[in-house]
């Protein structure tokens, strides 16, 4: 209920994995040292702990998930908004800011929050403050650090509030204060300077503004060791993580391996050679004369000469006391703590793989792994077209890696306990529901915490603070910056470097765990989207996925498999090896005798949230699938439950299935070509599709799928508009997604005599009426 307090605004966040919340509890930490009182809750809280009817003012934070859809915590809102029957001034007493949070690689950007936005105007709400859109793809940091900082100002604006003007508000406001402070004026609302890494000046808020650091402070140091061979770039391209310049200086000699200073020899396969302390003094100053790209490790001007913005360093709260002498079995720990999963359906069930095989050729570029569990018992129900989410644990080599460069790889395994600071200055601090009080090391790194995640720049600023290198605190004050977006998106983010990777460039840092534990994300739970058909596999459940392998270059300091996509081809190789130790005994017992288990392995799984990425009720509706390389799993289980309804309802007219399907080799990676072509000659697929962009032919040949969606435009059209077909597309959002789009847009252009900007028009509306689904990922 609303209070009567004059300071009071309503924040409300709709978060799917924790962003939205994140950002959401940050307004309201920041809100008491503006003077204000934020009244927060979630969306999924409406009606129970507020009235958004009944508020005057009020912040919303949300994100979009799936195709454009709401998160799950903010379905209920929003509907409640959605309904026709409330009247247009039903919201005209409301005043409101929205940011959404998004990712311009999916289509629907933003959608949840520029529809919310919308229905609030059409309701009679009224913005206090523009709107903001931020962006996944190349940083949320990017579009929501501004939009914060003119926040604060707006509500004081609004609620009629002293210090509207200067409360850490608008860009304006900003360098008002930035000129006030060189001419000597204290009036900086919140703020602290940076001398050449020094604090000089501290106040309470999160918004810090350094006037004084002018001098370059490249050194010998920072660049120690860069200087090596140059970089074989050849598989670089197929790495699922952005490849930078080959020229760039920590782009070089992926193959050499770290020269552990351990005490323990088993991680020395794990990681490459640090880039600090490998070469001679000579070879030291010869780096430093041919030094001229930046990285991770270097600026250039005019940033190693700018005056830097920083954050104010987030207090400790959380603090760990080790037990030597009690035992804890982590084995009876509830798994993250019992907290809820993200988009779960169903409780987690532990599933048995019953079969894990490759399913291309060793050649292959990518290694593409089939994965069959045995669902029996576990509640879980699926349509095709459905995903499960696999639970997974961090690398356990990546783990040991890091509590060992931590210091603390001798306390691994003792049972802790985890403590909020009595003194701490942190409001509302509290141990991250995601990690249980009493646990291990071992534990927390493995399966509660992400240690792969780029680090937020609230944790390189706590770094700045256990970092005794005057170059390597600078380099990271100007990562953590705002000066340094563009280098921190270059050099961190695009790249993907782990906290590990920052650890090892940055070899002065030693923070303590603790502090890592506050700041470090979730481990979250991978979607798969299942393969198969209940009609077809009853009792089983398939997934299909490609190998992620990332090089160590561009600031990665040690190769990397995906987490989840590399655990699981772990288990592949165990169940090979059990495979052939069976095929030999096989040979030795009676024919007729049952054949030995694959494996028996247990992952855990949990259903996902009904995304309606499902074929239509009506099966005389002709379908268009779309899904090059393991995007077409999903439609393997289409087919399958296609062939099956077939067969019992043989009286029945099915609507066409198109099939457009595209690899780089036709006897490397066509996965699941055996049964493609078989539901070709049973006629449940009507037309197959089918490109290869890496093979020898002809000029004219299609290489990609949408070569082939053009070739057949005038057809696809009168299947979309004559016969409502219903497109699916599934496979990679970044690139092959979008050609896609655009290649709609072409078809429907060319065919029908339109413009593009129509055209485009036209396949918007096609997504708004469910005509055109996709199920995509980055």
């Amino acid at each position: 209920m609303p209070t009567s307090v004059a300071n009071r605004f309503l924040l409300l966040y709709g978060s799917q994995t924790g962003q939205a919340k994140a950002i959401a509890e940050e307004i309201a930490e920041k809100a008491g040292d503006q003077n204000l009182h934020a009244d927060i809750h979630c969306l999924s809280l409406t009606e129970k702990k507020f009235f958004i009817e009944r508020e005057k003012c009020v912040v919303i934070i949300t994100s979009t998930t799936g195709d454009g859809e709401p998160p799950d915590t903010a379905l209920k809102f929003v509907r409640r908004l959605r309904k026709k029957t409330l009247p247009d001034d039903y919201l005209s007493h409301l005043n409101y800011a929205l940011l959404g949070l998004g990712d311009s690689n999916y289509t629907n950007f933003c959608n949840c929050g520029k529809s919310l936005d919308k229905r609030l105007q059409d309701l009679g709400a009224k913005r206090f403050y523009d709107s903001g859109w931020a962006d996944d793809a190349v940083g949320l940091e990017v579009a929501v650090e501004p939009w914060l900082d003119g926040l604060w100002s707006a509500l004081k604006r609004f609620l009629k509030l002293p210090g509207a003007e200067h409360g850490g508000g608008d860009a304006d406001a900003i360098m008002t204060e930035n000129k006030e402070m060189i001419n000597g004026d204290s009036r900086l609302n919140g703020s602290t300077v940076i001398e050449n890494g020094n604090k000089s000046r501290s106040a309470d808020t999160q918004s810090v503004h350094s006037i004084s650091n002018t001098i370059p402070v490249l050194t010998k140091d920072l660049t120690n060791g860069n200087n090596q061979n140059n970089l074989n770039n050849s598989n670089s391209a197929e790495s699922s993580v952005p490849v930078c310049d080959i020229n760039q200086s920590d782009c070089n000699n992926s193959s050499s391996h770290l020269e552990q200073t351990s005490s323990s020899e088993k991680h020395t396969d794990l990681l490459v050679k640090t880039l600090n302390g490998t070469k001679d003094n000579k070879s030291n100053e010869s780096s430093m004369e041919e030094k001229t790209e930046a990285s991770v490790k270097v600026s250039l001007p005019p940033l190693s000469e700018s005056t830097l913005t920083v954050p104010l360093l987030p207090p400790p709260f959380l603090k760990i006391e080790y037990n030597q002498e009690q035992s804890i079995d982590v084995c009876d720990l509830p798994r993250q703590n019992d907290y809820d999963f993200p988009s779960a359906a169903t409780p987690v069930t532990m599933a048995t793989v019953s079969d894990i095989k490759t399913l291309t050729s060793d050649t292959a570029v990518k290694k593409a792994i089939f994965v069959e569990l045995d669902i029996t018992g576990s509640g879980i129900n699926y349509q095709p077209g459905d995903a499960i989410s696999i639970i997974c644990p961090n690398d356990t080599n990546e783990v040991e890696t890091l509590l060992d460069r931590l210091g603390v790889l001798e306390q691994i395994d003792s049972c802790l306990k985890i403590l909020v600071i009595e003194i701490t200055k942190k409001r509302n601090a509290s141990i991250p529901k995601f990690v249980s009080e009493v646990s291990t090391l071992r534990h927390i790194f493995t399966t509660c915490v992400d240690i792969r995640e780029p680090p937020k720049k609230a944790l390189l600023r706590v770094l700045v603070e256990y970092t005794s290198d005057d170059a390597e605190k600078r380099r990271l004050q100007e990562l953590c910056s705002k000066q340094g977006n563009e280098d921190y998106a270059r050099f961190i983010r695009e790249p993907s470097l782990s906290i590990l990777d920052i650890l090892n460039n940055f070899s002065s840092c030693l923070p303590p765990v603790d502090r890592l534990i506050e700041h470090l994300p979730r481990l979250q739970p991978r979607p798969y989207s299942v393969c198969c058909s209940p009609l077809t596999s009853p009792g089983k459940i398939s997934f299909v996925f490609n190998v992620v392998e990332t090089t160590a270059e561009c600031g990665r300091t040690y190769f990397r498999k995906g987490v989840c996509t590399g655990w699981l081809e772990g288990m592949s190789h165990s169940a090979k090896r059990d495979k052939q130790v069976q095929d030999t005994t096989e040979k030795e017992i009676v024919q007729g005798i049952k054949q030995l288990e694959v494996s028996d392995i247990k992952i855990p799984i949990f259903g996902r949230t009904n995304q309606s990425f499902h074929l239509p009720d009506d099966v005389t509706v002709p379908v268009i699938l779309i899904g090059p390389g393991t995007g077409v799993a999903p439609f393997i289980g289409y087919l399958d439950h296609r062939g099956s309804q077939q067969e019992a309802q043989a009286e029945t007219q099915f609507g066409e299935t198109w099939l457009f399907y595209g690899c780089r080799h036709k006897d490397r990676d066509y996965i699941f070509r055996e049964k493609i072509e078989h539901h070709v000659s049973t006629a449940t697929l009507s037309n197959l599709l089918v490109s290869f962009s890496r093979d020898e032919q002809s000029a004219d040949a299609p290489r990609y799928v949408q070569d082939n969606l053009r070739s057949h435009g005038a057809e696809i059209v009168s299947l979309i508009e004559e016969k409502g077909a219903i497109v699916y597309v599934c496979g990679d959002a970044k690139n092959m997604a979008k050609d896609v789009n655009q290649a709609f847009i072409d078809i429907f252009s060319q065919c029908k005599g339109i413009s593009s900007d129509e055209a485009r028009k036209l396949v918007m509306k096609l997504r708004l009426h469910r005509q055109y689904k996709e199920d995509v990922w980055t």
